[in-house]
């Protein structure tokens, strides 16, 4: 699945890797999106270079095209009226609050395949075999997992 890199998309706060020398340079999604960086932005949150240690770095994120989803308003629609108060609680737990819930519902936010996958496995669990289907869909890069623009602490720094 071929798309052009937007930069746009890639969500605020999110780390980016400027390090060149890594070998997995080629498939980390942090790579990529450092080498997109509009001449506009002059700073932001990135991984620093001393996080490769022996050739592994614990912020790798492998570079995927996905088919991500967005939209419940038609998700409960064919629903027992005693059903959806359940399994609605199940899906903003599962994406981490009414806050998180709604920038899926709204399309703030798009849904990885395995988060689609996982809210049909609760549709699944009261019965309900029917695939279900969010409002919209959009091919894009998944920037899904840790976003944090919490600045790290540095133990031994040297004045």
């Amino acid at each position: 699945m071929a798309k052009k890199f937007n930069f746009r998309e890639v969500p605020a706060g999110y780390q980016l890797c400027f390090n060149g020398q890594c070998p997995r340079k080629d498939d980390c999604i942090r790579f990529l999106a450092g080498q997109h960086v509009p001449s506009t932005l002059m700073s932001g949150p990135s991984i620093y270079p001393n996080s490769l240690t022996d050739g592994v770095c614990p912020y790798f994120k492998q570079t995927r095209v996905i088919h991500g989803a967005w939209g419940f308003r038609n998700l409960y629609k064919n629903v027992a009226k005693a059903d959806a108060p359940i399994l609605k609680a199940k899906v903003i737990n599962y994406l981490g609050g009414p806050v998180a819930c709604y920038g899926y519902g709204h399309g703030d936010k798009l849904l990885t395949p395995e988060q689609q996958e996982s809210i049909q496995g609760f549709f699944n669990e009261l019965g309900y075999t029917n695939t279900i289907v969010f409002e919209g869909y959009s091919i894009m890069y998944d920037f899904s997992g840790e976003v944090t623009d919490e600045v790290s602490k540095v133990d031994n720094r040297e004045e």
